[in-house]
């Protein structure tokens, strides 16, 4: 059974040479039986022309946070694809070159300490960390004799911004968060 939650980051924007802080606002499109909310944007803060490397790590205020509610018996996929620089939306041809990673906590609770990097871009993890591992026979489909429980999981973001000298104005960039069950 394959269904399919899509997040997309649209229009990643920095100001730069703004005196206000700068936040990347997510927008959450969902598809599927799974349920999203988005409960943190991500905020760089004041970015400047000349800046160098700004960081938002693991465990920082600024991560952006979202929570993925679902069967709690299913396995998810879920994979963080974005460019590798935010560009110019005028007619500047400057860039900002960016990362961003991702961790996740599914025992039930927003806890950046129970948090587990994603490699590559990608991870698979259970809805719910079951301590026996992973499951056995697969899950009993919902019906109206059954209700499958759920479960939230939570996703962290977070990554860096490596500011030279540069025109200001806005930058974005597209960025696909895609959380499917398995």
């Amino acid at each position: 059974m394959l269904k399919h939650l899509t997040y997309l980051i649209i229009a990643l924007a920095i100001l730069v040479n703004s005196t206000l802080a700068q936040v990347i606002t997510f927008s959450v499109h969902v598809s599927s039986s799974l349920n999203a909310t988005k409960d943190q944007d991500m905020d760089f803060g004041t970015i400047i022309s000349g800046t160098g490397l700004t960081e938002i790590n693991l465990g920082d205020a600024g991560m952006g946070v979202f929570a993925i509610t679902g069967n709690e018996e299913m396995d998810v996929i879920v994979t963080l694809t974005a460019p590798a620089n935010l560009i110019h939306t005028g007619a500047s041809s400057d860039v900002i070159p960016f990362t961003l990673n991702f961790a996740y906590a599914n025992k039930g609770v927003n806890d950046i300490n129970q948090a587990v990097t994603s490699t590559g871009g990608t991870a698979r993890f259970q809805m719910r960390e079951r301590e026996s591992g992973p499951a056995g026979a697969p899950p009993t489909p919902p019906s109206s004799h059954h209700t499958p429980a759920e479960a939230t999981a939570y996703l962290y973001i977070y990554g860096t911004l490596n500011v030279g000298n540069i025109d200001a104005g806005t930058y974005s960039a597209d960025v696909d968060l895609e959380v499917i069950y398995d």
